[in-house]
């Protein structure tokens, strides 16, 4: 077969396969999830598309006579990877099992309805719901079954039970505690194929940088860029009209209570800001803190009343703007705080002075009772050493009641510390404003071939650091308070785009001196996405799923990846709007530099969450749309890494528009499927 006619079947069914799951995650959407596999994931002819370009690819390079072994071995673990999602396909057996307490079973029931006796039968001796200290929210699941042979297994989230070659996952419960659900698969040689070709993929990804003659090694050493001077520009905030409020200390004592929110014990701060942030959109409001909005609705309802709330045209007469003025109100008739900690039942709950309480001694139910009225009016007469005691009084008795579930002191200063700094404001002003100035101006300097002072370029690598700090900070305070990584949620995400971002341009701004206007620009957007409303910053427990360490390495992965390829794309807009063929191919070069490392850590965050996934799931692919999608991207892109092989990929301009468009791939996957796809993962 002629390599041209190899290269058309190999690259063709590869864009079709493209196409198809493209056109599949929509269907889904719209028709159901049964249609979409019927129609695509499950059709002979998709599975025979993916055969033929495996078939096809392996052959092309054998007849371009490629002998870099780490290149053949990384084409080749994708055939072997190929292989095992088949033998999964058609031999493996899933499906969900109830267990009632007490009650023996050994039916598997399939989504198709289908029963499947096990050799083994299943018996629930107990289900516990693991709770977060001081908190309602879960944090694990737990089954204890007995098996027929007398031996016992605990399942629990990412923590699966094995018996004769079934795996059994904890799925689901009935809110009696009295049923538990499990999801059952058993796959004898699929996982193990799929997983050789894991193992094959990540030895021949590291193994690529260090291949000599590699069209990665070629263009690192034709890399050449220019840096540019910035502006500095001067940001100014004006202070709105006067209204009464605690002082800024009494303020900063009432928000250092704790509170029970959000499913956890926080200080009161946090509760403050997210409402001032509810109501107003931004958590200092006429030049006052959170702490103080929060006291003015608390002690001058009314003198507060005429202070607008943040109400977009869209959101009138909707939920969401009485939801609005449900945060004041709620806010100012105590009803929101719950300050008060009482055992019940073996549990420590947390009480407002409106709920109901059980029965207490009733000096007791007056403190909780009239706590928040007296503070109230010793603020009106203006009191503040009395409001001070009272809120002493208050703490107190929160420390006597709650003492072992309230978070430490360093992390109450932590989050407080967090929710002071986590929304960059004038960093996202800054960094964009620097990355316009230097993207416009390295286009014209660049064309015309001239370089930029080193001083300069000095000078911008100390706001970088500088903006990195702060980064840091955020990420750091973010962690120790919430007692896990900051790896989930769109603001984490966004904000660990911007650390590395800020990390890349500063370290290797003398090398590749164009990562500097480009890192500006997406550090300085991203943080500007993490300011918004979507992007909620507080603190919240991560549910049991997502505990799995496996998580911090994918979502770390993903994360490099997508600012990579950010930075590619901002690179191609640069290579479309420069003049001269010299300066287009260096750009290329730059690109090409960034973009393989960015696939394969794309490739293997895809494949490292497949892993999470089986081990969580019971099932490494489900052909979710998060899923599709990071395939989707990763072949989109693995296009862009063949230029020897497609002509196209060799012309500067043609290079610089694909990039361009393929980063909507990284769009959808991130944004798109969350906002319009759903699925599993929209949590993310």
């Amino acid at each position: 077969m002629k390599t041209k006619t190899l290269k058309l079947l190999s690259f063709g069914s590869m864009a079709v396969i493209i196409i198809a799951m493209v056109a599949a995650t929509f269907v889904e959407k719209s028709r159901g999830s049964d249609f979409a596999f019927s129609l695509v994931y499950y059709n002979p002819a998709f599975i025979a598309l993916w055969g033929l370009a495996a078939v096809t690819g392996l052959l092309l390079l054998f007849k371009k006579n490629v002998k870099a072994f780490f290149t053949l071995l990384l084409h080749i673990s994708f055939a072997v990877m190929l292989v095992g999602a088949l033998v999964t396909h058609l031999f493996s057996q899933e499906g969900m099992i109830s267990l009632d307490k007490g009650v023996p079973n050994s039916t598997v029931v399939t989504e198709q309805g289908r029963d499947i006796e096990l050799p083994f039968s299943l018996t629930l001796r107990e289900f516990e719901i693991e709770r977060y200290p001081g908190s309602m929210a879960p944090s694990d699941y737990r089954s204890l079954v007995a098996l027929d042979d007398g031996s016992q297994l605990e399942i629990s989230m990412n923590n699966i039970g094995k018996h004769m070659g079934w795996r059994m996952y904890q799925a689901d419960y009935e809110d009696d505690l009295q049923t538990s659900v499990l999801a059952m698969s058993k796959d004898v040689w699929g996982v193990g194929i799929t997983y050789a070709g894991y193992l094959m993929l990540l030895i021949a990804m590291l193994g690529f940088f260090f291949q000599k003659d590699s069209q990665w090694r070629a263009a690192l050493r034709k890399v050449t860029a220019a840096v540019v001077l910035v502006l500095m520009p001067v940001i100014a905030q004006a202070a709105g009209g006067q209204r009464p409020v605690a002082p800024k200390e009494v303020a900063k004592e009432i928000g250092e209570l704790y509170v029970y929110y959000n499913d956890r014990i926080c200080p009161l701060q946090t509760q403050a800001r997210d409402y001032a942030l509810k109501a107003y959109g931004k958590a200092r409001v006429d030049g006052y803190t959170a702490e103080q909005v929060m006291t003015g609705w608390m002690f001058w309802y009314d003198e507060w009343q005429d202070r607008p709330l943040k109400v977009k045209a869209k959101e009138l007469g909707t939920s969401k703007e009485k939801e609005k003025y449900a945060v004041r109100d709620d806010a100012a008739s105590g009803a929101a705080f719950k300050l008060f900690p009482l055992a019940v039942s073996d549990n420590i709950r947390w009480f407002g002075s409106e709920d109901k309480l059980p029965e207490l001694e009733e000096d007791e139910q007056s403190f909780i009772r009239m706590s928040l009225g007296l503070l109230r009016d010793e603020a009106r007469s203006g009191n503040w050493d009395e409001v001070s005691r009272i809120v002493g009084q208050i703490k107190k008795y929160q420390e006597k009641n709650a003492a072992v579930v309230l978070p430490s002191a360093a992390k109450v200063k932590a989050e407080r510390a967090y929710n002071a700094i986590c929304l960059p404001k004038v960093q996202f002003m800054l960094s964009i404003t620097i990355g316009i100035i230097l993207f416009v101006l390295s286009g014209i300097w660049l064309s015309k071939g001239r370089k930029t002072p080193e001083k300069l370029a000095r000078a911008l690598s100390v706001v970088s650091w500088l903006l990195f700090a702060y980064l840091t900070a955020v990420l750091a305070l973010r962690w120790f308070a919430s007692g896990h990584m900051p790896f989930t949620g769109s603001y984490c995400v966004m904000m660990l785009i911007a650390w590395f971002s800020t990390l890349a341009m500063s370290l290797l701004y003398k090398k590749m001196p164009l990562l500097q206007p480009l890192g500006f620009l997406l550090a300085g957007f991203t943080m500007l996405m993490a300011t918004m409303s979507s992007a909620n910053p507080r603190l919240t427990h991560l549910m049991p799923v997502l505990q799995s360490p496996l998580l911090s390495i994918h979502v770390l992965s993903m994360m490099i990846s997508y600012t990579l390829l950010g930075l590619v794309m901002l690179n191609g807009i640069l290579g479309l709007i420069v003049k001269g063929g010299e300066a287009k191919v260096s750009l290329m070069n730059l690109s090409k530099v960034i973009v393989t490392p960015a696939v394969f850590l794309l490739t293997f965050g895809t494949f490292l969450g497949a892993v999470w996934a089986n081990i969580s799931w019971g099932s490494y692919w489900a052909w979710d749309p998060k899923e599709t999608w990071a395939l989707i991207t990763l072949l989109v892109y693995a296009f862009s890494i063949h230029g020897s092989s497609i002509k196209a990929f060799r012309n500067p301009t043609f290079y610089h528009i694909y990039t361009i468009v393929a980063f909507l791939s990284v769009l959808i996957t991130y944004f798109g499927v969350n906002l319009i796809l759903g699925g599993m993962h929209s949590y993310s």
